[in-house]
């Protein structure tokens, strides 16, 4: 027994050594395990980092990161209404809100600029005649292209009808008729117009070759000529018995009795006649008739002095006339004017010849504040 108990006693020693060396040796093993793993993870955050850190130089040497959105740099970059321009796909680059003062309002505003005037047109609506078809060869009858052409004015306000200059337009009687017409047509005359003498073109009798009627703000300037051609009829009022002369005045026997006035204005209000030169006409020059508001200046009226009855200007019915540096000559009275034509004013009117140097008068009355004057 003692034997038993004393072998019984060594095995368990033995036992026991070899389990503590067994739980030493797993010890070991696992604190060795957890610093190769520790050093593996250090090993590999360091190579992690030297890699970020190349990649970062990377970008600062200019070489862009393949996940940063590229910024727009077109000219014609969207732009937000704040001035702000707009990055990627149209997403806003975020504001700062604008500072508020200490009231708790916004700072005003500039304030604005006045709206600036529309800038004038550079040049008003022309109507060249030519443009309608008028020859201008001093043969060709041109009074359809002169119709047409006033007409297309007529539509249009403070239009030009434009009769070129070094050109002889042939046309017959007119009527510039306005009373639709827009104010303030210019007629500018820088060629010659002679008027038209064959007998189709006068029919029975017409008292006016070229008439304005019914218009606003009418003038007529330039340094044209309107020849009225009026030997064809003083011709045929002197027949002396000559055989050539009886004959012409056979042909003429259709030709209308009562000759007519180169220019005439009717019924029109601010009416401006000045540069033009008006020669030869049939019987009167110009005439202004129930018209209001005329302005006459620097105007020629000229024909031979033993023309019949060919009268400078005619004042029928007209109020607040001015007429004035007007060189005046013909074959009958210079200015006539009947009694309801009020508030007349002459001043340095030239006379070479003509009836009247101070003019043929019914009534006084507001007429001729300076005399005509010889040359």
């Amino acid at each position: 027994m003692g034997f038993g108990i004393k072998g019984l006693t060594f095995l368990l020693l033995v036992l026991l050594v070899l389990c503590s060396n067994v739980s030493v040796s797993d010890a070991r093993s696992g604190k060795h395990w957890r610093q190769n793993k520790a050093l593996s993870t250090s090993l590999l955050r360091r190579k992690g980092k030297g890699k970020s850190e190349n990649s970062h130089n990377q970008y600062r040497k200019g070489n862009q990161n393949p996940y940063q959105p590229t910024p727009s740099t077109s000219p014609n970059a969207p732009v937000s209404p704040s001035g702000s321009p707009v990055q990627g796909k149209g997403h806003q680059v975020p504001t700062m809100p604008t500072p508020r003062s200490g009231s708790g309002h916004a700072p005003p505003s500039p304030p604005r600029m006045p709206p600036q005037p529309p800038a004038a047109p550079s040049q008003k609506t022309v109507f060249n005649v030519i443009d309608f078809g008028a020859q201008g060869d001093g043969v060709t009858d041109d009074t359809q292209s002169f119709e047409a052409a006033w007409a297309a004015a007529c539509k249009v306000e403070e239009s030009t009808v434009l009769v070129p200059s070094e050109l002889e337009f042939v046309v017959g009687p007119i009527s510039f008729f306005g009373p639709y017409c827009k104010p303030n047509i210019l007629f500018q005359l820088d060629g010659t117009i002679l008027a038209q003498t064959s007998i189709r073109a006068w029919g029975s009798g017409l008292l006016q070759w070229l008439d304005f009627t019914q218009l606003s703000g009418i003038a007529i300037q330039g340094n044209g000529v309107l020849n009225g051609r009026g030997q064809e009829w003083w011709t045929y009022s002197e027949s002396n018995g000559d055989n050539n002369v009886d004959a012409y005045n056979v042909e003429m026997e259709e030709m209308q009795q009562i000759k007519p006035t180169a220019l005439r204005f009717y019924r029109s209000s601010n009416v401006t006649v000045t540069g033009i030169t008006i020669v030869n006409s049939a019987q009167c020059h110009l005439k202004f008739d129930s018209c209001q508001g005329v302005m006459v200046h620097d105007l020629t009226i000229s024909s031979p002095e033993s023309s019949p009855n060919t009268d400078g200007i005619h004042l029928q019915n007209s109020k607040e006339v001015s007429i004035h540096h007007t060189n005046l000559a013909c074959g009958n009275a210079l200015i006539k004017l009947n009694q309801r034509s009020k508030l007349i004013k002459f001043h340095m009117c030239y006379v070479r010849y003509g009836e009247g140097s101070h003019c043929i008068l019914k009534n006084n009355e507001n007429i001729c504040h300076t005399k005509f004057l010889s040359h």
